[in-house]
């Protein structure tokens, strides 16, 4: 009994040691955000590198995922009152993303009154270049283009964090 006891424990240090981190993103807070291109609902091509200049927020994301909700309702907000922010929601739920795809998508956005762009990573290239583990996972990036802020979970404090690192940021800290 001791034995097997003893063989669990060390089974459960070994997993624990095994399994990444939620936070573990590819990208790090002080240092250039990598430049990616995906299409978005009308499949014109959206690049990061093209909103140099601007404040952007990332927000990956999914339809089923009801922390999406909360944290794109949130985003929704920010972008309709601060012209000075783009909001770029990247979309990940389906590698086959066919017109009945995109129609649901469209159809969460109008029921959630989303109206900002909102970008599609049929192949996950923004997930894989990002190692996104979480969802909703949020990115904020100056106008310089280095990632300010990175974390995977919205939660009650995101909104106050967010508004802290945009403050920041306007102010050119």
């Amino acid at each position: 009994m001791i034995r097997a006891i003893a063989l669990l424990s060390c089974m459960v240090a070994l997993l624990t040691c095994a399994v990444p981190s939620a936070h573990a993103l590819c990208v790090e807070v002080g240092k250039p955000v990598p430049d990616i291109s995906l299409p978005n609902l009308e499949g014109e091509m959206v690049s990061l590198s093209s909103q140099r200049g601007k404040i952007v927020l990332l927000s990956f994301w999914a339809s089923w995922c009801p922390r999406c909700e909360e944290e794109l309702t949130f985003l929704q907000g920010v972008y309709k009152t601060s012209p000075d922010i783009v909001v770029l929601a990247i979309n990940q739920e389906s590698q086959n993303i066919s017109k009945a795809h995109l129609d649901r998508i469209r159809k969460t956005l109008k029921e959630w009154k989303i109206d900002f762009p909102v970008l599609v990573d049929k192949s996950l290239d923004a997930w894989n270049t990002f190692c996104i583990n979480a969802l909703p996972t949020s990115i904020i990036i100056d106008k310089g283009g280095v990632v300010r802020y990175a974390e995977a979970n919205y939660y009650w404090a995101s909104q106050d964090k967010f508004a802290e690192v945009i403050q920041a940021i306007r102010l050119g800290k």
